[in-house]
C-alpha cells in the first residue's frame, strides 16, 4: 500500500524536473541557409555576438543575419553590428518567439525560446534551444496534422516525448540533439493551427512511456497497419518485449489502408531473378512468385530454402507497406498491398479513428505497446535513485 500511494503520487505530481528541460534542436537539418531574416513574433529577445550583447530586438524591428567569410554578420537596415564566430538570441520573457526567413523562401517560420547561429561550411548552422512541451506541441502539429481529436493529440505527445528524449544524442557529433526532419521527428514550426495541440500537449505533461524495467520505450509507429501490426524484429535486427504484432481493425476504412501497383511480368520476375537470387524459372517457384494471397501479414516470399524479405521488396519498389498479394494477370503482375509504413508499434490512423471513438490516450497506447506503463519523468528518477 505505502509503495502503492508514493508511486500514484510521483505519476500526479506536475512539478517535476522534466517541465525544465530544453532540447537543443538543429533547424533547417541539411537545407541550412546561407542567410536569414528575424524579427520578433512574441515577446523580445537580446542578440548575443561572441557573448556581448550587440542589440535589443524590439518590436517589429527586422535583422539580418548571414555568413561572411566563415564568419556570422548580424545587421540592420540601418546598422552593421558587427561579424561573430557565435551568435545567440536569448528570449527576454517567457513566451518569446521569433520570426525566421530563409533567404529565397517567401513565407517565415515561428519558433519558440532561445537560438544559437554558428558558421557551417558557408551557411548557418541554426540550433533552436526549446523547451521541450514547446517542441512537442510542435512536433504533434507536423506529425498529426490540426483536425483531430484531443485525445489523439494526448497520443502523439506522450509518444513524441518518449522518443525525444530516447534519442536525444542522435546528432550529438554535429553539436545539437535532434534535427527537425523524419529522421527524427518532424519540427515545422510552434504550434498554433488548433488549440488543442497546446492542451494535449499541456495534459500529458512528463509523462512518458517505459518498459517493466522502468527504460524509455523505442516509441515506433506508422501511418497504417493494414489491419495487423509487426513484430519488431521481423523489420529490424532486435526484438522489443513491447512491440508485438497484433490484429488491428481499427484502420481498415481510412485513407491510407488499401494500395494497388503494377509491374511487367518480365520485369518482376527478372528483379527477384537477379537482386534476391529467387529461382523463378523453377515451375513451382514461380508460380509462387506469380500468385501469393496472405491471410494475414507475413514476413517471406519463401520457396525451399529461398527467402526474399517482403520488407526489402518494399524498400527496393517503393511500395507503401510490406504487407501484400501477387496476381499474374496476363502480362501483368499486380501488388495489392494493405497498410502504410514499416507497421511496427502503433498505427496512426487505427489510433486516430479509436480516439474518435472514445477510447482514451492511455487505453489507446496500451492497445499498441504491449505490457507497458505511463509514468512521469519523475518516476524514472525515483526508480533509479533507489
Amino acid at each position: 500500500m505505502r509503495f502503492f500511494l508514493i508511486f500514484t503520487f510521483l505519476v500526479l505530481t506536475v512539478q517535476l524536473r522534466a517541465s525544465n528541460k530544453v532540447l537543443d534542436i538543429g533547424l533547417f537539418w541539411k537545407e541550412e541557409p546561407t542567410e536569414i531574416t528575424i524579427q520578433t513574433a512574441n515577446g523580445g529577445y537580446v542578440i548575443l555576438g561572441n557573448g556581448r550583447e550587440v542589440l535589443r530586438l524590439e518590436d517589429k524591428m527586422i535583422v539580418h543575419i548571414r555568413n561572411v567569410n566563415g564568419l556570422i554578420n548580424v545587421h540592420t537596415l540601418s546598422q552593421d553590428l558587427g561579424s561573430f564566430y557565435q551568435v545567440e538570441l536569448e528570449r527576454t520573457v517567457w513566451g518569446s518567439s521569433l520570426n525566421i526567413q530563409r533567404k529565397g523562401h517567401p513565407k517565415s517560420d515561428e519558433f519558440e525560446d532561445n537560438f544559437e547561429i554558428k558558421p557551417y561550411r558557408g551557411k548557418l548552422r541554426i540550433i533552436n534551444h526549446v523547451y521541450i512541451e514547446h517542441y512537442v506541441a510542435g512536433v504533434v502539429e507536423s506529425e498529426a496534422g490540426s483536425r483531430e481529436p484531443k485525445e489523439y493529440y494526448k497520443v502523439q505527445a506522450v509518444i513524441c516525448r518518449t522518443y525525444a528524449l530516447n534519442n536525444r544524442r542522435k546528432h550529438e557529433a554535429e553539436g545539437f540533439q535532434l534535427c527537425d526532419k523524419v529522421h527524427c521527428q518532424v519540427y515545422h514550426r510552434k504550434s498554433e493551427a488548433n488549440a488543442d495541440i497546446v492542451r494535449a500537449t499541456q495534459e500529458t505533461i512528463g509523462i512518458v512511456i517505459v518498459d517493466s524495467d522502468i527504460n524509455l520505450i523505442t516509441a515506433a509507429f506508422h501511418s497504417n497497419c493494414g489491419g495487423y501490426t509487426a513484430n519488431s524484429e521481423d523489420v529490424w535486427s532486435g526484438r522489443l518485449s513491447y512491440l508485438r504484432e497484433r490484429v488491428d481493425d481499427h484502420c481498415l476504412q481510412e485513407n491510407h489502408s488499401y494500395w494497388r501497383t503494377s509491374f511487367h511480368r518480365s520485369k518482376w520476375l527478372d528483379y527477384l531473378s537477379v537482386k534476391h537470387r529467387f529461382p523463378v524459372y523453377d515451375e513451382f517457384a514461380q508460380t509462387k512468385a506469380l500468385n501469393y494471397c496472405p491471410d494475414e501479414r507475413e514476413h517471406y516470399l519463401a520457396y525451399a530454402d529461398h527467402q526474399v524479405p517482403f520488407k526489402n521488396i518494399r524498400y527496393d519498389l517503393g511500395l507503401q507497406s510490406a504487407f501484400f498479394s501477387i496476381d499474374a494477370v496476363q502480362d501483368s503482375v499486380i501488388l495489392e498491398g494493405w497498410g502504410y509504413g514499416h507497421g511496427v508499434g502503433l498505427c496512426q490512423e487505427g489510433a486516430m479513428n479509436m480516439a474518435k471513438h472514445g477510447h482514451s490516450y492511455d487505453q489507446i497506447l496500451h492497445y499498441y505497446y504491449k505490457d507497458v506503463h505511463l509514468v512521469n519523468l519523475s518516476v524514472i528518477d525515483f526508480f533509479r535513485a533507489n
